[in-house]
């Protein structure tokens, strides 16, 4: 189990500054050794080992590309103050989290955040721009502005208007050399026959510039160190099931409580509400029905569908608890349109197994695809905290966390000045409606869940795999004080309170 000290010691790394260790000069050490002083109510399930509490939350985790390590950053906080997790779940950057900090444990009781960050520190982030040399370069200068691709571009564009309007016009008054027409004509060949080879490497890798072979490679070589290779591997660690007094199922070395004191809150609760909406509601305040899982989304544009994976995992794979190791889930769900190539299963549809499953969850036994084409999750949910949403539930006794990552100011006065401006508010609100629309109807979770980390201030770009080690201590450090900001103000109470009337409200007669 990680002491103080090793936190702390990241803390220091990432504010560089130099700190002797009986201080609290810094104001981040400083806020976060309150926070825990403060022994602060964040849940009422609990485990106690070796004299530490531990609580546990629900937790998911908004896609942002390389924006992501500012999730890692927040989670380092709630891991610090001694809050662990049971369900997790995550798309795109949101599910690489999701998937290493459920597997870098040896139980739901370890934080692993530390080690997840060294991870990050040595993470070679434009290692996992594996496409031919060319588009490594091109997008190598994308990302880091230094602008010889636009240059490139405006290039050609003038050989274009040069060869096929300048020209013409110009010799029809004077004397031009062939030469130095013919050696321009031959320029702007070489330049289309380069397109055009990318255009047809473009297609054959299925529409995606990087076959995201080496990101895979890197999670499953991770997931090795921790001896798993398989989804049954990472079930043992991270699935299991909860018994009413609190055991879980084939390992007694875990022991969930619920705290006494979050009891008689809960009546208190209950009988408020009773009264206030004249009702007679009652509820079984043990642990019964506790789990603990993991959940990566995507979506399979060949059944035009949103996926949960592993939970969808046996629509697509024979026995996918023995043969699909978990880093191809996650590489489904970060597979960004374009950018990746989409992952691709081919389906065997003559499976039993198979067919039942299409038939038990889509009721489509005859509409079944050859084969699944998997993009990005955050195509159509990038932030998939519906997944936790229990609408029989009367009061909850753990909370459910939301971390989202705001790339860019709030606009409030947004203008519509060119047509990429227009279908890219077009784009961004079809792909975030699932969202949206769930948390419109459910905005008890905008009110108490959810905690926006404003990575724009980091100056930071979703798409920069070129990243240095300056931004990603900025990152992280922006995922730690917003963090801060929202534990601090966080009221276990008035979120049950608050859940509790969600119930009454929608069920009322």
């Amino acid at each position: 189990m990680m002491n103080d000290l090793q936190f702390e010691e990241i803390i220091r790394y990432i504010s560089g500054k130099e700190i002797k260790k009986d201080t609290n000069t810094d104001p981040i050490l400083k806020r976060l050794r309150l926070l825990k002083q403060e022994d602060k109510i964040f849940s009422d399930v609990f485990t106690e080992e070796n004299g530490e509490k531990l609580q546990y939350i629900q937790l998911v985790q908004e896609g942002g590309g390389t924006l992501g390590i500012s999730l890692v950053g927040f989670c380092f906080v709630m891991e610090y103050v001694g809050i662990r997790f049971t369900k997790l779940a995550g798309t795109s950057a949101g599910a690489i989290n999701t998937l290493l900090m459920a597997a870098l444990g040896k139980s739901k009781t370890e934080a692993v955040t530390p080690e997840l960050f060294r991870i990050i520190r040595n993470m070679d982030l434009f290692s996992f721009v594996d496409g031919n040399p060319l588009a490594k370069r091109i997008i190598k200068s994308i990302i880091s502005k230094d602008g010889w691709f636009k240059v490139a571009l405006m290039g050609y564009a003038l050989l274009l208007v040069a060869l096929t309007l300048i020209f013409p016009v110009v010799s029809a008054f004077a004397m031009i050399g062939k030469s130095v027409y013919f050696i321009l004509l031959a320029v702007f060949l070489l330049l289309t026959g380069m397109i055009v080879f990318l255009l047809l490497k473009f297609k054959k890798a299925r529409f995606g510039i990087n076959p995201g072979n080496v990101f895979q490679k890197f999670l499953e070589k991770i997931l090795a160190s921790k001896n798993i290779t398989n989804k049954l591997q990472l079930d043992r660690i991270a699935k299991f099931y909860i018994d009413e007094n609190g055991f879980v199922e084939g390992n007694s070395n875990y022991h969930f409580q619920l705290r006494d004191a979050g009891k008689r809150e809960n009546d208190l609760i209950l009988q408020q509400l009773n009264e206030q909406y004249h009702k007679n509601v009652y509820y079984e305040n043990t642990l019964k029905g506790l789990e603990a899982n993991y959940t990566f989304v995507t979506v399979d544009i060949a059944s035009e569908r949103k996926i949960e994976l592993p939970a969808h995992a046996g629509l697509y794979w024979k026995n996918a608890s023995l043969n699909v190791n978990p880093a191809v889930f996650v590489r489904a769900s970060m597979a960004i349109p374009l950018f990746f190539e989409p992952v691709i299963v081919s389906i065997d549809q003559t499976d039993e197994n198979i067919i039942q499953n299409w038939g038990n969850i889509f009721v489509g036994r005859d509409s079944i695809p050859d084969k699944g084409i998997f993009i990005d999750g955050g195509s159509i949910s990038n932030f998939p905290i519906s997944i936790f949403h229990n609408s029989s539930i009367v009061i909850p006794r753990l909370p459910v966390f939301g971390l989202r990552m705001k790339d860019a100011k709030t606009d409030t006065s947004p203008q519509i000045n060119s047509f990429w401006n227009y279908a890219g508010k077009i784009l961004n609100t079809m792909k975030s409606n699932f969202d949206k629309d769930f948390l419109s109807k459910n905005n008890f979770y905008e009110k108490y869940s959810i905690a926006d980390i404003a990575t724009f201030e980091t100056k930071a770009n979703w798409l920069d795999f070129n990243m240095d080690e300056e931004t990603k201590k900025a990152l992280f450090l922006k995922g730690v004080e917003s963090a801060l900001d929202f534990l601090e103000k966080f009221d276990w109470l008035e979120y049950k309170k608050g859940r509790a009337k969600v119930y009454f409200e929608s069920n009322l007669s």
